[in-house]
């Protein structure tokens, strides 16, 4: 899969959390797992069970920039994020997995059809470029309250009217007394590569990115 003579690792950036466990698990037992005593240390560089190639765990939200620098030749990050950076990145393919719908989402009983008729409509999310899109395909105007996390509050506490976030099992929601009013798009898990080191370097990544389509496409 890499050329033994070149001593330089190439590096690809996993996702944390979600997206990143189950990325992690699909690689278990595969010449890409992770080595489990770097993982659960403070290194920076985890090693694989190929020889020079290592990975780097960043949050999602940072991961493209660090690809589309060359920091890491490669990348899996969620199209959610994607759509919301504005970087030069070559998507490589559709991984398919850690598929979500991205949901306009609120109190159980309301809809999208009494939102329309709210006179300041406030919805709070973290995705503000998709949710600006899908504002302006239904001809609405609504206030975006920025927010990182725990954005579920926000119809609770007052904050907004109704949420725009990522659901893959509803749990979160229903814990919090919201129902999905109405899907915006789905997402899923996408293979990227810095432009430059990819078409620097097509001996050593392309076979990489197979291998990685291959394992992670099953």
């Amino acid at each position: 899969m890499t050329d033994p003579s070149n001593n330089q690792p190439i590096l690809i950036a996993f996702p944390k959390g979600r997206l990143g466990d189950e990325l992690l698990t699909r690689l278990e037992g595969t010449p890409l797992a992770l080595d489990e005593t770097a993982l659960s240390s403070r290194v920076l560089r985890i090693p694989t069970a190929t020889p020079h190639v290592q990975v780097l765990l960043l949050k999602g939200t940072d991961l493209p920039r660090y690809v589309a620098a060359g920091v890491a030749s490669l990348g899996i990050v969620g199209s959610d994020t994607l759509d919301e950076v504005d970087v030069d990145l070559l998507e490589l393919a559709d991984l398919k997995f850690g598929a979500c719908r991205l949901s306009l989402c609120g109190a159980e009983g309301l809809t999208l059809d009494a939102l329309r008729h709210k006179p300041h409509l406030r919805l709070a999310t973290k995705f503000l470029k998709a949710t600006s899109a899908w504002l302006k395909r239904e001809g609405l105007t609504a206030e975006l309250v920025p927010l990182q996390s725990s954005v579920e509050l926000a119809p609770i506490l007052g904050l907004a009217d109704a949420i725009v976030d990522l659901v893959q099992t509803g749990g979160t929601l229903k814990a919090h007394g919201l129902v999905e009013i109405s899907i915006l798009g789905t997402t899923s898990s996408r293979l990227v590569a810095a432009r430059g080191a990819y078409l620097a370097d097509p001996e050593r990544l392309r076979p990489l990115a197979n291998e990685l389509i291959q394992l992670l496409s099953r």
